[in-house]
């Protein structure tokens, strides 16, 4: 048994962990931010949380900025920076912003969970660290549906070089509880210079770095979308509407968020009520009328197709 596990023998002695959820903002993800700390708090979750400035505009947020201890990025140590520079060279598609999230293995919080802005809580996420003990991760989502085409640009070489069914570990890097371990940070070092070799096969962002860490150093990991929990998977886009999930949860099923993929969240969209939880009637209305008034004026059509010109034009300038 590994040392950092010893203490699965003496049950107790999880009572004096130190846990915490990080999340990185920054003021174009405030409002998303806002939502999330509403729903964390409203789900009887009293856990402390740490923000990561993104970059840029920092958040403003009175319902943030009351809820959450601003991390200053520079109170790190040399190491963790130096760690997330190597990451930044390893992965050229992922902003530096998004890399932030990794200073969470250099924290003083001995088991923490990462969660990205575009989600909602709907339990106390307290009780996801009972099932932490005994895994490196813990995590709940059906990445290990999609094959693998999010993660790399040849999936099938993966399984080549790791073995058959090495897909089905992928996770999603927008949610996970996750130990603090000296060990998982020299597997993403190796992950990184994995990256460097095989410059073809892998997706240059963070969750992509992630499982290829994973498969490096063969991380014990839990799945609370896969049998025996066969948690409901927490996609947005899994569900035409509110409605279904309430049903899907009727009947006993379990999940632990909802999770809306990249992005603001369009008010058009089926589900996204949950993402204006926090707001006043009048404001959730004011936020349907501008996003009614885009709709039926083709905006978000035109955005869409200027966005793709660009980029496919960009590399010719």
């Amino acid at each position: 048994m590994r040392h950092e596990r010893h203490y699965l023998t003496f049950p107790f002695i999880a009572l004096f962990l130190k846990r915490g959820i990080y999340l990185v903002a920054n003021r174009r993800s405030e409002s998303l931010c806002a939502n999330l700390i509403y729903s964390i708090r409203s789900s009887g979750c009293q856990l402390p949380i740490r923000l990561i400035p993104f970059g840029g505009p920092p958040v403003r947020s009175s319902l943030v900025l009351e809820n959450v201890e601003l991390v200053n990025v520079r109170d790190f140590s040399s190491e963790a920076h130096q760690f997330v520079d190597g990451l930044q060279s390893a992965l050229t598609g992922c902003p530096r912003g998004f890399l932030l999230r990794f200073l969470s293995w250099f924290g003083d919080w001995d088991e923490f969970i990462y969660t990205d802005n575009d989600i909602v809580a709907l339990m106390n996420w307290e009780r996801l660290f009972e099932f932490l003990p005994g895994y490196d991760i813990v995590h709940g989502d059906e990445e290990y549906t999609t094959h693998g085409r999010f993660n790399y640009d040849q999936p099938e070489a993966i399984e080549t070089m790791f073995g058959a069914g090495s897909l089905l570990s992928a996770f999603t890097a927008g949610h996970f509880l996750a130990r603090r371990d000296e060990r998982l940070v020299n597997d993403m070092r190796l992950a990184m210079g994995w990256f460097r070799e095989h410059p073809a096969i892998p997706k240059k962002h963070d969750q992509a770095l992630l499982h290829v860490a994973l498969l490096l150093g063969q991380w014990k990991i839990l799945n609370l979308c896969k049998p025996p929990h066969n948690w409901l998977s927490p996609w947005a886009g899994d569900y035409p509407h509110t409605l279904a999930l309430a049903q899907a949860m009727s009947g006993g099923a379990r999940i632990s968020h909802v999770h809306y993929s990249g992005g603001p969240v369009r008010l058009s969209l089926p589900m996204a009520d949950l993402a204006t939880a926090c707001l006043s009637p009048h404001r959730r209305l004011a936020g349907y009328m501008a996003t009614g008034c885009a709709e039926f004026s083709g905006w978000y059509r035109a955005r869409h197709i200027l966005r793709r010109l660009r980029a496919r034009c960009l590399p010719k300038w």
